[in-house]
C-alpha cells in the first residue's frame, strides 16, 4: 500500500511539473489558480444499507488528485483529466460476514460470556487508485481570486480492502483487541460516479454520487455512498 501512494505521489509531481511546463507555453490560465492538486475531505453517506445494522453518520473519506487542465480556447471553461487515490469508510455496529453463495452483516452484540462489548473503531476502509476528470469553469475576480464551478466524475480501480476493530475482544469478552481483517469477498473492484465542486478560491464545496454498488450484483447488500464535503485546492 505504501509503495502505491509513493507511486501517485510522484505521478500527481509529474502531472504538476508537465503542467507548468506547458502553462509557461500558452499563458492561458495563471499559474497557481488552476487546481493542479485537488484534496477532498467528505463524509460518506451510506444508501441501501443492510437492515441489520446501524450505519454511523460519520463515516470521513480522502481523495488527493494531480490534475492537468487544458484550456477550451480563450473561454472561462477548461477540462482536466488526473490522477491519484481516493478512500470510502463504512463505519457501523457490525461486522461483514460471508457464507458460500453472499456477504451479509452481522451486529455486534452487547455482550459475550456476561461482559460487556465496547469498541472505539468497528468500520470498513476501501481504498482505489482514481482517474478524475473535470469540465471547469473559473472566473477571476479584479485581485486575482477566482470563483469556480466544475462538473465531471471519477473511475476508480479497487486496490485495498480491509475490516478495522478496536475494542472489547469478542470472542469472549475478555480484554481489548485491536485488529484489521484483509480482502473482504464479493467487493467490487471497480468504482464510478458523478461529482461536483464550486467555490470561491481554494476551498470549495464538493460532492459525489456513486454508480456502483460496493458489493457485487447477488453477493452482498446493494449499498453505496453519496459524499459530502470539502475540497481544498492549494495549487
Amino acid at each position: 500500500m505504501k509503495k502505491i501512494i509513493t507511486f501517485l505521489f510522484f505521478s500527481s509531481l509529474f502531472i504538476c511539473t508537465i503542467h507548468a511546463q506547458d502553462q509557461d507555453k500558452t499563458k492561458s490560465i495563471k499559474m497557481g489558480k488552476s487546481d493542479r492538486i485537488v484534496i477532498n475531505l467528505y463524509t460518506d453517506i451510506w444508501k441501501c444499507a443492510d437492515s441489520g445494522m446501524t450505519v454511523s453518520p460519520y463515516s470521513p473519506g480522502f481523495d488527493i488528485y494531480g490534475m492537468y487542465d487544458t484550456p477550451l480556447g480563450k473561454s472561462k471553461f477548461s477540462f482536466a483529466l488526473g490522477l491519484g487515490f481516493g478512500t470510502e469508510n463504512l463505519r457501523s455496529d457490525a461486522m461483514p460476514k460471508s457464507d458460500t453463495s453472499k456477504t451479509f452483516f452481522e451486529k455486534i452484540p452487547s455482550s459475550v460470556n456476561g461482559n460487556k462489548i465496547s469498541y472505539d473503531i468497528n468500520k470498513i476502509t476501501l481504498t482505489y487508485i482514481d482517474i478524475p476528470l473535470e469540465l471547469r469553469f473559473r472566473k477571476e475576480n479584479k485581485k486575482g481570486k477566482a470563483f469556480k464551478f466544475s462538473i465531471g466524475g471519477k473511475l476508480g480501480y479497487l486496490v485495498n480492502n480491509h475490516t478495522k476493530y478496536k475494542g472489547t475482544d469478542l470472542t469472549d469478552g475478555d480484554g481489548n483487541v485491536k485488529y484489521k481483517i484483509y480482502n473482504i469477498p464479493n467487493i467490487e473492484s471497480l468504482r464510478y460516479g458523478a461529482t461536483v465542486r464550486f467555490g470561491y478560491s481554494f476551498f470549495n464545496i464538493y460532492g459525489y454520487y456513486s454508480f456502483t454498488k460496493i458489493f457485487k450484483e447477488n453477493k452482498g447488500p446493494q449499498m453505496y455512498p453519496i459524499s459530502v464535503g470539502i475540497s481544498i485546492t492549494p495549487f
